[in-house]
């Protein structure tokens, strides 16, 4: 079986590298320090909170993730909790049990999975709040019975508040007293805005909690470990990983997307004499659909942006400008929408705009 899942969040055992970020976890876990986790989308965040709750479950701990993403109200917030809270132990109020019957989700309390069919009628706002209140105690409950602590990771918290711009005062109302009962991971995809809820002054979680980026794979380190599961299967991929690394900039999801079709490819009769390219044109007729619709969402300033970056050019620069006869400031507003959209231009280290997508660079180079 090809040990490179690239489609979801991968096994805590498959994780490649991340070493420095599980042991910033762990010891913000262990002091009770609630973390704030941004990273793009694809780079692994939901594999490393997986990852952070296996080891946390392994020394004896609660541990649990509660997807937020795409949440349309408080009622799904609710449903949400009750569903991922229902895989503790049953707490001492039997939270969980009455609201996830009332909310209409499926249960799993007390190592027994309980179907609870959909009520006809749904909570309204209100309920829903109170049910939200209720259930976001549960680890204080499980505290004051046994004395232990639930490790709690939010994921796609930023998404809270597209339900409701306040739910984030409601959590903070409730949290703050979990001091010794939990530990908090709050997780998003979109940097800017998961800065935002915990830099502002105006909203509930200002300045409470540590901030933790999930930057690209180390190369050595990637590599070292991408090379290890292929030998593990007789396989040898010679320089190939080097330059798949080079090409990817350590991005993960790519990274492992590229080494599925290096492991495809040796494992199989007559490989190609160029490995690395074989992959990457595998992964561009694998991904083309996804970057025809980048680009077809883009205006014509954006379009020109993208291909300057995707080419090495300075997208705001004079040459730029005058081949297409457009003032750089015409650039330079389209350049700022794309950083603002956060979903394929970034800024690196040194502040310099790149396509944070290496498969989309290359079919862009390619076009």
């Amino acid at each position: 079986m090809n040990p490179f899942s690239y489609q979801g969040p991968v096994e805590p055992h498959a994780l490649i590298d991340r070493r420095l970020e599980l042991d910033a976890l762990q010891r913000a876990a262990a002091d009770r320090v609630a973390i704030r986790l941004a990273a793009p989308r694809r780079f692994g965040k939901t594999s490393l909170l997986d990852a952070h709750i296996a080891s946390m479950r392994a020394v004896g701990h609660r541990a649990v993730r509660i997807d937020l993403s795409k949440v349309a109200n408080v009622g799904d917030v609710a449903a949400r909790v009750a569903e991922s809270f229902s895989v503790l132990p049953t707490d001492p109020r039997r939270s969980v049990r009455r609201w996830a019957a009332r909310l209409g989700v499926t249960a799993k309390l007390a190592g027994v999975q309980l179907s609870i069919a959909p009520s006809a009628a749904r909570p309204g706002a209100d309920e829903a709040r109170a049910a939200l209140l209720e259930l976001l105690d549960v680890p204080l409950g499980l505290h004051e019975a046994d004395g232990g602590v639930t490790i709690v990771c939010l994921d796609e918290f930023q998404d809270l508040l597209v339900a409701d711009d306040a739910l984030d005062g409601l959590f903070r109302s409730v949290i703050q007293h979990h001091a010794a009962a939990a530990a908090y991971v709050f997780a998003g995809s979109q940097p800017s805005l998961m800065r935002a809820l915990f830099s502002e002054r105006e909203r509930p979680f200002y300045g409470q909690a540590r901030p933790l980026e999930l930057p690209p794979l180390p190369i050595d380190e990637a590599a070292r470990d991408i090379e290890v599961l292929l030998r593990a299967d007789g396989l040898d991929a010679g320089g190939a990983v080097d330059e798949l690394l080079a090409f990817t900039g350590g991005h993960p999801q790519r990274t492992v997307l590229l080494a599925h079709h290096v492991y495809n490819l040796l494992d199989q009769p007559g490989q190609p004499e160029d490995l690395a390219t074989a992959a990457i044109d595998l992964a561009l007729a694998e991904t083309r659909d996804v970057h025809q619709a980048v680009w077809d969402g883009l205006g014509r300033v954006e379009r020109i942006v993208l291909l300057a970056l995707a080419d090495g050019q300075a997208p705001t620069g004079s040459r730029v400008a005058d081949e297409h006869r457009i003032a750089r400031s015409t650039l330079q507003d389209a350049l700022e929408r794309l950083l603002a959209d956060e979903r394929n231009v970034r800024r690196d280290d040194q502040d310099r705009p790149f396509v944070l997508d290496p498969l989309l660079g290359e079919w862009l180079r390619r076009r």
